[in-house]
């Protein structure tokens, strides 16, 4: 009765759990859509320090590494609370989800400030009643698709085309759809102004309503399509026919 409950459990608290194989579940495989990429520890900021060294011994355990900014400041401390409860529940059994070392006190502590240190900064909320529109309609969708919307000038300018060409590989391994032209051409004259740089020139796409991700998943679907014209045209002709009935 564990087992089973644990399983049911264990996607709801993703991103915690992918890469291994869980009571014969690999979850990597089956919640792509919010697994953590993994990344090469070289990657991560101060990556000799005290608690980078913890980030690589424990939280590698389960699943692959993840950076920082993978979640803001005020969103890691709730997933560390769940990590722990989901470490001591492996750490506990042993063997029934596999044996994982915990952190002692003083290593939490490093681990909490590493990552409130180097967390996400996120881009402010735009102002109420004002929705965004154009290039920074995009970048909030595109760029908030698997973690809070980063500020642009969290980072260094230099930095911006690797970052953006590493999230963009990530995609795929998210299951999210790939960008159109259209779409890259405005993330790009969203950092641009925030950088005061001239935005993407001749891309005709400032003033229209871009295909975000969301759209882009769900406009894709021609079986679905058929289907719901095909229950569609069924009722209709349904409701003919009962209709000449009554009229005979």
């Amino acid at each position: 009765m564990l087992p089973a409950l644990l399983l049911v459990l264990l996607p709801v608290v993703a991103p915690a759990i992918a890469s291994h194989q869980w009571g014969d579940v690999d979850i990597c495989e089956t919640r792509k859509d919010i697994m953590p990429p993994d990344m090469a520890a070289s990657q991560l900021p101060e990556s000799d320090s005290p608690g980078a060294r913890v980030l690589q011994r424990y939280c590698t355990q389960c699943h692959y590494l993840t950076g920082p900014g993978r979640h803001t400041r005020e969103e890691w401390p709730d997933v560390l609370r769940r990590m722990d409860a989901l470490m001591g529940i492996s750490h506990f059994y042993r063997g029934l989800l596999g044996r994982v070392a915990m952190p002692d006190e003083v290593e939490k502590a490093s681990l909490r400030e590493y990552l409130d240190r180097h967390a996400l900064k996120a881009l402010p909320p735009p102002a109420s009643g004002t929705p965004p529109v154009g290039a920074e309609r995009a970048w909030r969708a595109i760029c908030g698709d698997c973690h809070a919307v980063p500020d642009p000038r969290s980072y260094p300018e230099a930095a911006w085309p690797a970052l953006l060409a590493r999230m963009e590989a990530r995609r795929g391994v998210m299951a999210r759809q790939p960008l159109t032209g259209a779409q890259k051409a405005a993330v790009e004259d969203y950092l641009a102004a925030a950088w005061g740089r001239p935005t993407v020139s001749g891309s005709g796409h400032q003033g229209a309503t871009l295909p975000l991700p969301s759209a882009a998943t769900t406009s894709e679907d021609p079986a679905g399509r058929m289907i719901s014209l095909a229950a569609f045209f069924g009722l209709a002709a349904l409701g003919i026919w009962r209709w000449r009935r009554r009229s005979a």
